[in-house]
């Protein structure tokens, strides 16, 4: 009898190893590899959470960018970015953009 027990967790064993071993192979290579973008082409430069369910993203496909906002219905095309629209972190950099641009107009500040 002890010997079915012990053949009975062997194979058990055996076969939860392999489920485990065919997800993790899943994982790791079907999902990312069958998309077809081998080359980077598509990737997501930035993103803005503006709720649980409302997010800000900027796309860049090829040498394009796009702002793009997502929530959990839709997802809806706000503007093709262009060097105009330039996205910084570093305000100084930002308020000397801005000074050029009141310059250019004619407005003292």
């Amino acid at each position: 009898m002890g010997h079915y027990i012990l053949n009975f967790t062997v194979y058990t064993m055996a076969m939860i190893g392999l489920i485990c071993f065919a997800l993790f192979a899943y994982k790791k290579f079907a999902i990312t590899n069958f998309t077809g973008n081998k080359k980077g082409l598509l990737s997501i430069e930035d993103g803005l959470g503006l709720s649980s369910r409302k997010t800000l993203y900027i796309i860049k496909a090829g040498n394009e960018r796009f702002l793009i906002a997502a929530d959990l219905e839709r997802t809806t095309l706000i503007s093709k970015l262009d060097s105009n629209n330039l996205v910084t972190n570093d305000t100084n950099e930002l308020d000397e953009i801005d000074k050029a641009n009141l310059e250019e107009q004619g407005v003292n500040y």
